[in-house]
Order: C-alpha cells, then sequence, then structure tokens
C-alpha cells in the first residue's frame, strides 16, 4: 500500500460540497510544513493561543512562542531557537517549517519524573469520531437523493458502539443532525487529548464509475497517524471493500488536531450502486466494523 499525495482538485469530497465550512476542506499549505496544532502534538504541548499572526503553546516546564511572518521566529522560554525563516498564515492557522520541531525539541526543558498515579480501569485509549458535516451543512448529495451526512453519522454510530465493546474510550463530535463548527470538532480532540482522530466521510467525484474508501492523513504528519491511517486501510481491505489506498491531503479538521488524525472516505455517492449500498443498514455496519477492527489494532501496537 503506497501513501500518495492528493492534489485539491481531485481530492475527495471537497471540490463537489456547496458549503466551504465543510469538515474537509483542503488547506494549501506550503511544503514540508506543519501546522501549530501537529508541531504541538508532536512535542506533547497545549495550544493556549492561535491567531493568523501568533502562536502560544505550552507544558508543565515550557512556554512556546511561533511568531508568523516572512521573517517569523520561534521562541522557546523566551530564546529564540534557528534563524529566522518564513512562517506562513495559512485560512488563520501559521505553518511552520517541519526542520524546526527537533530544534524547538532540543530546547525544551526536561520534564522530569511524572507523579505516580492511582491505576485507571483498562483501556485501548480515546479515539474521537467525527461525522462530518451535519445539519445546514448535507455534504454530497447522492445520485439516489440522499445527503452524505445522514451516511457519516449512521456508521460514526455503530462504530462508537463496536469501539466500545473493544475497551476504547469512543466519543462522538456529533451524535444527532446538527451542524457544528469545524474549529470545535478537532478542539474535542484536543481537548480530552485523545489519541486518535476519525473524521468519517462519504465521496462524489464527476466520473460516476469511481468507486472505494479512501483514507487520508495530513501532508507530512505524523508516524503515528500514517500508522493509524494504514492500519483502517488494511482492515477495511480484508472486510472486502474496494480500496483507493491511503493518501495525503491538508484536511482543516486533521491540521487542526494536536493529536494523531485520519480522514476516512467510505465510498462513492455519485456512484449508483456504491450509493445504493451505504445507504443499506448492513453495508454500514459492516463498514463500521471494518474501521473499528482497524482502530483497534493501530491502538494495540502503540
Amino acid at each position: 500500500m503506497v501513501l500518495v499525495a492528493a492534489a485539491a482538485a481531485e481530492a475527495g469530497c471537497n471540490g463537489r460540497k456547496s458549503l466551504h465550512m465543510a469538515g474537509n476542506e483542503i488547506v494549501s499549505a506550503p511544503p514540508e510544513t506543519i501546522s501549530i496544532y501537529q508541531l504541538a502534538g508532536r512535542l506533547d504541548m497545549d495550544v493556549v493561543e492561535s491567531t493568523p499572526a501568533r502562536a502560544t503553546f505550552q507544558d508543565s516546564r515550557n512556554q512556546v512562542l511561533i511568531f508568523g511572518g516572512v521573517n517569523g521566529r520561534a521562541y522557546v522560554n523566551g530564546s529564540p531557537v534557528g534563524e529566522s525563516t518564513e512562517i506562513a498564515s495559512v485560512r488563520g492557522m501559521l505553518f511552520v517549517p517541519a526542520w524546526l520541531e527537533p530544534r524547538i525539541r532540543q530546547a525544551l526543558r526536561p520534564r522530569g519524573i511524572p507523579p505516580v498515579r492511582e491505576p485507571e480501569p483498562a483501556l485501548l485509549g480515546c479515539v474521537v469520531l467525527d461525522p462530518g458535516h451535519g445539519g445546514k451543512d448535507p455534504g454530497a448529495i447522492s445520485v439516489l437523493g440522499f445527503s452524505e451526512k445522514s451516511v457519516n453519522l449512521s456508521v460514526a454510530l455503530v462504530l462508537a458502539e463496536k469501539l466500545k465493546e473493544g475497551g476504547v474510550d469512543a466519543r462522538l463530535t456529533r451524535q444527532t443532525d446538527r451542524f457544528i463548527e469545524l474549529e470545535d470538532r478537532a478542539e474535542l480532540a484536543n481537548r480530552c487529548r485523545a489519541d486518535l482522530l476519525v473524521s468519517i466521510h462519504s465521496d462524489s467525484a464527476a466520473n460516476r464509475s469511481a468507486s472505494g474508501f479512501t483514507v487520508y492523513v495530513p501532508a507530512w504528519s505524523s508516524a503515528a497517524s500514517r500508522s493509524a491511517g494504514f492500519a483502517i486501510a488494511r482492515a477495511m481491505s480484508r472486510a472486502g471493500v474496494a480500496s483507493r489506498g491511503v493518501r495525503a491531503a491538508n484536511y482543516r479538521v486533521l491540521v487542526r488536531a494536536t493529536c494523531p488524525a485520519v480522514l476516512v472516505e467510505l465510498g462513492y455517492l455519485s456512484n449508483h450502486h456504491e450509493a445504493g449500498r451505504l445507504c443499506e443498514e448492513d453495508y454500514q455496519r459492516r463498514l463500521a466494523a471494518a474501521v473499528a477492527e482497524g482502530i483497534v489494532a493501530y491502538l494495540k501496537q502503540k
């Protein structure tokens, strides 16, 4: 299975959604950059401020400041790190060169030995499930007339049940047909320090013969995001679902997450045969079971 970059023009259902507030809108970030949310997640720090010009994140012993612009700069505990460099602001979010991460990491103060905690109930981890679209944002409309938002929610609800049965703390960004701002979707995963964010969508294309699922990870994603993406793709292939592989695309809901994050396109609503299957309860449960299998496999290997 090969990870390939997806251009905005062909990146799933992005170009065919009627509302730009959709949770799978792509951010055209500069090459070899990561968002400040991705950077904070890799450093195991919390984002406490994010504006188009400045970002701040911290842990118990460190504070990192990122200033955007042509002569952007990173500071760790008040001291500059590396040379000044261009730090771009794209759709109000800062993207830093990937080479800054190891330099910032090296400048951080050691966190020391964590306090001893009482044992917690054995759980594989916390996973936030994000059924794409909802409410006033229907997503793609299938060739059979039903909306994407309903498929996404139905699959996500079953997926949450199966994950809980497998010992996973599964949380949903929405459990009903309601609209949620894009920032709030990723923020839920950030706030609960999730082990994984999985955004659930259904695809659409001008080519009515296009079919199969696709798993997306952010461009320049962490090894953990790629590992989760491939684990889910393998499980869906084993379930007999046609695969279009794992691809890279900077969907906004992914690059705003500090934890590993993937977006799953379940299939094509523009394909008559696949649309018919996507609205069937049995097939939705089959998809949910496969995605759950992949998520559990990823959490166990962690």
